[in-house]
């Protein structure tokens, strides 16, 4: 599984929608769309927002 694919995997496990993940982490969610499209890569802090919405990262 690709990078983009396994973050969009955990946000809908969640059950959470780009919007409701882009408040929660303060990312645009047109960010998110092209992260999880494999169209652009996270900086590290971004990453890390991403893993700790994701309840993976403390």
């Amino acid at each position: 599984m690709i990078f983009g694919e396994q973050f969009k995997k955990y946000r809908s496990d969640l059950g959470l929608s780009q919007p409701q993940l882009s408040e929660l982490t303060g990312i645009e969610q047109s960010y998110l769309s092209k992260l999880e499209n494999d169209k652009s890569v996270p900086s590290n802090e971004i990453f890390r927002n991403l893993l700790s919405a994701y309840n993976i990262y403390p």
